[in-house]
Formats: C-alpha cells, structure tokens, sequence
C-alpha cells in the first residue's frame, strides 16, 4: 500500500525532500532503527524487564497511572508477557511485505481466524515499515505501529501492538492540544527514558477469537475483490490503528507460507549472542526473515473474442484475496494475489494509468 500512499505511513523525517525513500532504503536506513539481526537481543531484553519487579520493572511502568483494578491485572499481565516472550518464534517482515501486509489487511474480506493461520504459539514480529499512519490528527494522532506479540490462549489469540519508542517519545514530548496532552519538559522526557528503557513501547492489548469474525470484520463484506482501491482506502482511514494494526497482522500471518512469501533464518552475532546468553541462556538467538518472492505471472488464455487484444498488451491485476482449497484443512482460506502484470513480455500496457498500483520490486 506504501506506494499508493507513501505519505500516509512515512514519517515526516523520511518524507523530507532532502532524501527520497529510495535513497533511504539504498543507504540502509530503517525507519524506526530495528534490523532483523536485533530481535534476539530485544526479546531477551524486554522479557528480563517485564520480569522485573523493582519501580522501573516492566510491571510497574505497565501499572503506571492506572486505576486499581486495571493496574493489578497490568502487573499480572508483564508476568505472563515475559514468559509468552521467552518462549516466542521471532519474525521480522520485509519493508516490501510490510506494504503488502498493509494492503492486504485494508482488503481482507469477512474471515474466521483458525489456529493454523498463526504461524507459532507465541510470536513476537516486527515490521520494518510502520503499518499505521503517521500523520497527527485524531484517532491517529501519535506514534505509528511497528511490530506485534501474540500468545495463543484457549479459543483465541491475546495481541499486543507495539511502537518504537524513539516514535512514542517524540509524539508525548511534543504533547497534543486537541488531546490536552502538554509538552513536556526536558527532565520529564528523560524519565520517561528512564521508564521505557526498550525500543519498542506497548501501546494496544486485545484479543482475535478462533473460528469467529473479529468484531470489526463484522460490518466488511465477504468478498472485497470488486471494491475499488479508492473504497478500501476510506475504509482504511475510517478505522482505528488498533484495527489497521490487527489487519496488518493477520494479513502477515496468512501471507507467511504462500507462495509469493520467502522465508530465511538470520543468526546474530557472536557477541549478540553472548548478551542474549547472560541475559537467559535458555534463549534462542534465530530471526524468521520475510519478504517478498520477486514474480511475474505467466499471461492468462484469453478467449476467442479477445484473443487479439490480449495477445498484443499487457495489463495490471490488482491486489485481491483468493478463496483457495486446502485439502489437508478440507476448507478455503484466503490467498492473497499480490499486484502484478499479464501479457506478453515487452507488450505495451494496456492502461499506462494503473502502472502506479504495482508494487515496485
């Protein structure tokens, strides 16, 4: 979706004319500053902190400003977190298959979420794009979501949606009238430093039911392939980050696997690894790297009728999810067909205007 809207999930600093986003990305920038090489460090840091019970322990900043009842079930909740992680397949999601899972998730149809659609038990997955807006405004004001834990417990998947902190920070520090958020002052940021010691912040926790529609896929219809793009981006920002983030997440999940995904795993280094090892050496120290299967579909068999036509261009499919059979499940789940070009190789296009909805390889 990035290139439909790059504005919209770009940060002011990458949108700046000074670099363009593909200069970004060839100088091997990252927009919130995680690699993929990270995440076993990350993990393993977060997961002592929520284990931690002193005043700037996981439990206690989780607590923080809560009212009693709420702050109790927190306090619990860094406990179990810190477990959930420890035990958690890590997965990092290409900038490209961050896009992908981003327009995915605003077409995914009505769908009934099953266990084998989770790629693990538990899961902690970042993506290298933001998945939610950026821009100050409303619901959406503040920092964008960037990665995502999951455990599977019972009939249902507990979420939780986290941000970079670098991102949370700036969006407090610089307060919000609209929100009667004040700015805060200098010792203020610092000790909210001091607080959220780790790159990453929890900013949403819900949970995504089994074998039931999450409520807010109740109201989308059951196939969204006829909906026009211009359609599933009101739809996009008509919805809360939570949601967009939970879209974007199960999009991910079901795009794990298909064909159009590859998967590779990253080791640390040694001395990572030996951070990991002091931290908990009980910890694995391996990345699932995902990202995109560069493709071309082969042209579709026209009909007589349109056998000239099609013979001599070459046009744009866009984006859209595919009831396909799985015999081993004797059900559908949705395969998303990525955007791509049919025709003979070389052929002029056919609609030079829908060029721009191909996502750039």
């Amino acid at each position: 979706m990035r290139e439909r809207c790059p504005a919209f999930l770009l940060p002011a600093r990458a949108r700046s004319p000074a670099i363009s986003w593909e200069q970004h990305v060839e100088k091997g920038c990252l927009v919130h500053g995680i690699r993929a090489r990270d995440l076993p460090l990350i993990r393993a840091e977060i997961a002592a902190w929520l284990a931690d019970p002193g005043p700037l322990g996981g439990p206690a900043t989780w607590a923080s400003g809560h009212e009693p009842r709420t702050a109790a079930e927190e306090w619990q909740a860094a406990g179990r977190w810190a477990t959930a992680l420890r035990a958690a397949d890590l997965f990092y999601v290409s900038a490209g298959m961050s896009r992908t899972a981003v327009s995915a998730g605003v077409a995914l149809p009505s769908y009934r979420l099953h266990e084998e659609d989770v790629p693990s038990r538990h899961g902690l997955l970042v993506w290298e794009e933001p998945v939610t807006p950026v821009h100050h405004g409303g619901e959406f004001t503040g920092a964008p979501l960037t990665a995502a834990s999951w455990t599977t417990l019972g009939n249902r998947v507990h979420v939780r949606l986290w941000t970079s902190r670098e991102y949370w920070i700036t969006s407090m520090a610089e307060g919000d009238s609209k929100l009667g958020l004040r700015e805060l002052s200098a010792a203020e940021t610092r000790a909210l430093r001091l607080r959220h010691p780790q790159p990453i912040v929890c900013m949403f926790s819900g949970f995504l039911p089994f074998r039931k529609t999450p409520g807010w896929l109740a109201s989308t219809p059951s196939d969204t392939s006829s909906m026009s793009w211009a359609e599933l981006e009101d739809r996009c920002r008509a919805a809360s980050r939570h949601e967009l983030a939970e879209r974007a997440l199960i999009a991910s999940w079901l795009l794990i696997g298909q064909t159009i995904v590859r998967e590779e795993e990253l080791q640390i280094s040694k001395a990572a690894a030996k951070q990991v090892s002091r931290i908990d050496p009980r910890l694995l120290t391996s990345v699932r790297y995902a990202y995109l299967r560069h493709r071309r579909s082969a042209p579709a068999r026209p009909a007589d009728g349109d056998r000239r036509r099609y013979d001599r261009y070459q046009w744009v499919v866009g984006g859209h999810w595919r009831d396909h059979w799985f015999p081993s499940r004797q059900a559908t789940r949705p395969l998303w067909i990525d955007d791509h070009l049919k025709g003979p190789e070389g052929a002029p296009l056919l609609d030079p205007a829908k060029l721009v909805h191909v996502l750039r390889r």
